[in-house]
């Protein structure tokens, strides 16, 4: 076990900095449970006495000086798990998810570029191959999006919770199509509720809708007469005209058809996702994912022949059973397809997934992929950069303490100059306010004159959704005003 003992503190419940502390402990020893006490004995003292142990070891007894902040505290901890280990985090000291975010910042603020790199360094004590992607991702999210009004404009995120088949490694709240296909109707009903009430909102606050984002779930998933019921709600409710980007995750191969593609190229959809996430068929018959290599280039091909010009495809770093010569042999086959953007995921096994639940069966040990990970992170970046893609958006995972050995969690968007996406940049940067539709959908809406957010969260359900959908609806009226 890892234990700190802090100071006790009223103005923190839990501990102050206690989640960042949990997250480096975690970093280091992911197989230990974390621990952490407040002595009431230190609550006048002043800075930060913090004591950690290690199995009972006594690894750190120091205090933090009276000016004390939350990264000096952590810097603090932090070379105490070195001294220890003997080994440092690839991402230093930084814990959150959204990495790019601090130098993205440092832009805003008119830091010069030599400051922001040393301030990653030596401040956060990254090494210096994140401290170049954290960089490089902020610059382009910088270059892309500091002419947008982010104030007075918002997106739309609409899920369709439904899939063909559910994956070993899924853990989102997903639905076999063909066991819900008798409810999606009412869904689409509830879901058109929900949109005509925000679009409703919105152009009373005079607010621009500026990207809509179709995830899911498989949106392909519903069949051709849903699809364009979709797409017809939308052009019904929302100043569909104005908007600068319009995606749709295909997604699933097997999901596709000819009809599905030509209604989404009609709708005025500018970005589709067909999403392989390996090209080696024994790691998609292992996963669950009912199509082959093969349909996943037919599909491609014909969405292009459909005129789609910007098509990203996923794909998944760390599947069972894979090796370097596996993965490198996807990204070169999809280096063949040429697809405008590739997105780069690290396998996280959540507790919720089929995959976590086989391997405690297995008695828990780490995967041998798992060793592979920070390899093939780098490899498939150098391997992108090489095909003239550029990373534009990032963030780690997290996941929940004892879920998984492997905590490099990292996913990387690389994309050709002018097919990145912006609505993934926005909401991972929290430059504007995302309302989210559906089952599952969590809005967040930025008060910019607080540089704070709030959330709002629909239920997971689907069930409960199309039941509770005028509940879903006040709650949205609510933060809206």
């Amino acid at each position: 076990m890892v234990q700190y003992e802090i100071k006790k503190n009223k103005a923190f419940p839990a501990g102050e900095f206690s989640y960042d502390l949990r997250s480096l402990a975690q970093g280091f020893y992911p197989e230990l449970a974390c621990q952490i006490l407040e002595r009431e004995e230190w609550a006048e003292d002043r800075g930060f006495p913090i004591k950690c142990m290690v199995d009972g070891c006594v690894i750190l007894d120091d205090t933090v000086p009276e000016d004390y902040t939350k990264n000096s505290v952590k810097a603090k901890v932090y070379q105490a798990f070195v001294k220890k280990t003997g080994r440092e985090l690839p991402w230093g000291i930084l814990t959150g998810i959204r990495p790019a975010k601090i130098p993205f910042r440092m832009m805003r603020d008119g830091m010069r570029r030599e400051d922001i790199l040393i301030s990653l360094r030596e401040d956060y004590l990254l090494s210096w191959a994140k401290v170049k992607l954290a960089y490089d991702v902020a610059a382009k999210e910088y270059e892309l999006t500091r002419e947008f009004d982010h104030r007075n404009s918002y997106n739309l995120y609409v899920g369709i919770p439904f899939c063909p088949s559910i994956c070993q490694y899924c853990s989102f709240s997903s639905y076999d199509y063909e066991i819900y296909k008798d409810k999606v109707d009412s869904y689409l009903q509830a879901l058109k509720k929900e949109i005509a009430v925000m679009a409703e909102m919105a152009a009373r606050e005079k607010k621009k809708l500026q990207t809509i984002y179709i995830g899911g779930g498989t949106p392909t998933s519903l069949n051709e007469g849903q699809l364009q019921f979709l797409m017809d709600m939308l052009y019904q409710y929302l100043p569909m005209a104005e908007i600068a980007e319009f995606t749709v995750e295909a997604g699933r191969p097997d999901s596709i058809s000819e009809e599905k593609l030509r209604i989404l190229k009609k709708a005025g959809v500018t970005r589709i996702s067909i999403n392989p996430q390996s090209m080696k068929q024994g790691t998609l018959d292992l996963l669950g994912r009912r199509h082959s290599v093969a349909q996943v280039k037919k599909v491609f091909r014909l969405a292009r022949k459909l005129g789609f010009d910007n098509i990203n495809m996923d794909v998944i770093i760390g599947l069972p059973e894979e090796d370097e010569v596996d993965f490198t042999g996807t990204v070169m086959q999809l280096h063949e397809l040429e697809p405008d953007s590739v997105t780069v995921h690290t396998l996280v096994i959540k507790r919720a997934s089929r995959m976590r639940r086989e391997q405690f069966e297995q008695g828990g040990a780490m995967y041998p992929e798992d060793t592979l990970i920070s390899v093939l992170q780098r490899t498939s970046g150098e391997m992108l950069r090489s095909y003239g893609y550029e990373p534009y958006y990032m963030y780690r995972q997290k996941n929940k303490a004892g879920s998984s050995y492997n905590t490099n969690q990292e996913n990387v968007a690389y994309a050709r100059a002018g097919k990145e996406c912006l609505y993934n940049i926005f909401i991972m940067e929290e430059l504007e306010t995302i309302v989210a539709v559906g089952s599952g959908g969590s809005t967040k809406y930025v008060i910019h004159d607080e540089d704070r957010m709030e959330r709002i969260e629909n239920v997971k359900s689907v069930d409960d959704y199309i039941s509770r959908i005028d509940e879903m609806i006040e709650r949205k009226k609510q933060l809206w005003h």
